[in-house]
Formats: structure tokens, sequence, C-alpha cells
């Protein structure tokens, strides 16, 4: 793990955790009212965070040897992935965000709206998992580049950054 409140852990403990806590009685402030949303993750960072972390975790001990191939192939499953798996889903979302109403009545404009905030949630849901996925992929590919340049300062500063949190 990269640290409380990183990587996929983090995540759910964040989804998972207390919600916000009430203003102590008699403060003046209404609840909420002086509170800003926190702001969303970076899921960028995160996924840059947790390829290090993993990449430092198994190059920790002596015995691990970069496998091109393998790298190779990870590489290649998670391109694969954003670009077909993703894609698909993506296009899912824009549909789920413009249902039109059944009829012109209280009740099928409620569901509609309902229906469409949901489908906003999938898409912003997506594109962090994207961003994630993506950033991962891209922290794989600079680990490859290092070590086919042999560059041991770029390998030993991704080792670095990985164990630092």
């Amino acid at each position: 793990m990269t640290g409380p409140g990183r990587g996929p852990q983090g995540v759910y403990d964040q989804i998972n955790g207390p919600g916000p806590q009430a203003p102590p009685q008699g403060s003046g402030l209404i609840q909420g009212a002086a509170a800003a949303p926190p702001p969303p993750p970076n899921y960028s960072e995160l996924g840059s965070g947790q390829a290090k972390a993993d990449f430092a975790a198994a190059s920790a001990n002596g015995g691990w040897e970069f496998d091109p191939a393998a790298m190779d192939a990870v590489i290649k499953s998670l391109e694969d992935c954003l670009e077909s798996d993703f894609r698909k889903a993506r296009r899912e979302a824009d549909v789920l965000n413009q249902i039109q109403p059944p009829g012109h009545e209280v009740g099928s404009e409620g569901y509609t709206v309902a229906a469409n905030n949901s489908g906003s949630s999938y898409q912003a849901f997506m594109q962090g998992a994207w961003d994630y996925t993506n950033s991962y992929l891209d922290t794989l590919r600079q680990i490859r580049t290092a070590y086919q340049n042999q560059d041991q300062a770029a390998i030993d500063a991704l080792r670095q950054i990985g164990k630092a949190d």
C-alpha cells in the first residue's frame, strides 16, 4: 500500500468512511453552509503512485529481474483495456446521460432527472477509472523505458517515489 488514504484502499476508505460531522450546538453555523465539498480524488496521481509502489515493492529485494516481454504483455493488456473496454463503457455512460422522459408528468420527469444524474455519476466514475488506469500505464512505460535505456538513475528515482509514500 502506498500509505493511508492512497491507492484503491484509500478510495474505498474515503467512500465508506464517516461523513462530515455536524457543527457544534450553538455555534451559529448551519450544517454544511461553511464547508465546501472536498475536491475529488486525483485519479491520475493515484494510478501513477500505485504503479510506482508496485514497482518498488516488486524490485525491493535483490532477486527481482526486469522481464521486458512480461512488461510488454502487461502494457499491451492495459492498452487493450483502455482502447476497447473503457471506450465501450464510456459510450454506454453517454447514453445513460441522455434519457428522455416517456411522458410529460411529474413521475416521468422525476425519473428522468434521477436517471440522468445516475448517468452523470457513472460518467464521472468512468473518467476517474480511465485516468487511474492510463496513469498507471504511463508509469509502466516510464519503467520499461528506463530499463531499456539502462538508466539506473531513473530506475532508482522510480523506486524511491514508490517507497516515499
